[in-house]
């Protein structure tokens, strides 16, 4: 089938007007008029996934972080985003990229996140403009709240039996008690001040720097920390599945050897 008929899936399951105005996504390299019969998701595009693409003869890598992030002055092995981006080219592997719109979206990252945690009443921390959605069920991130208090060590477990690969970090005693969450995947550390005037004990995150940790302490909101690539690898593995449904013909992988050491 041709590359545009799978673009036009991936953006029914992450539909781009849902990324945030900074991110770079969609169709970053390739010919929308290709023909096209083997997709691979994974979280980054590195040496290491491109070769696994390139081996299994992939022609559309859909790479949750973009690459290109920021625009490009010139394209050469000089860099690691050129050299990466040459090899796709040389290889005719299209690159796709849902980023913050598949964060976003109503089956998205955050979204999963919070079913993980069994969060009820859950809602967006910040709704999407009307020009963007009338859906006030959709927007930044999630919030919600446990039907019954847990410690900070509770929701580690809750959420290490669906995904067993995160990296536990946090502030605060293990014995903080919890009712409502805030939950940004990635790097969401930024947004603290959001989930304070929402009135959250706690956030879920990938990662966050020391000063955003201590303005956490501060705030009296406990910063769960499980790694960002645990925070979003798992829902790259969902997007396939949800692909493959709608493309029966389309072949969807997910990367087998992408992994995170950090």
């Amino acid at each position: 089938m041709q590359l545009n008929s799978v673009l036009n899936v991936l953006q029914q399951l992450a539909p781009l007007e849902f990324a945030e105005s900074w991110d770079n996504v969609g169709l970053l390299v390739g010919n929308r008029n290709r023909e096209v019969s083997r997709a691979m998701t994974c979280l980054t595009l590195t040496a290491t996934t491109l070769e696994e693409a390139i081996r299994e003869k992939v022609e559309l890598v859909i790479c949750h972080h973009p690459i290109p992030f920021k625009p490009l002055s010139k394209i050469t092995d000089d860099t690691t985003a050129g050299q990466l981006l040459l090899r796709a080219i040389e290889a005719g592997i299209a690159i796709y990229s849902p980023h913050t719109a598949w964060d976003n979206a109503k089956t998205g990252i955050n979204q999963q996140l919070a079913i993980i945690l069994g969060l009820d009443m859950i809602k967006p921390l910040q709704p999407f403009l009307p020009n963007i959605s009338s859906d006030e069920s959709l927007g930044l991130g999630r919030l919600g709240r446990l039907s019954t208090p847990l410690s900070i060590d509770g929701v580690m477990e809750r959420i290490r039996v669906a995904i067993p690969m995160i990296r536990s970090r946090h502030t605060h005693g293990t014995d903080h008690r919890i009712i409502k969450m805030g939950i940004v995947c990635g790097s969401g550390g930024s947004l603290l001040g959001l989930l304070a005037r929402r009135g959250c004990d706690a956030m879920l995150t990938g990662e966050a720097t020391y000063h955003q940790c201590l303005e956490a302490e501060s705030l009296g909101i406990a910063l769960l920390m499980i790694g960002h690539h645990a925070s979003e690898s798992f829902a790259m593995k969902d997007l396939a599945s949800q692909l493959q449904s709608q493309l029966p013909h389309l072949q969807v992988t997910t990367s087998q050897l992408e992994t995170s050491l950090f």
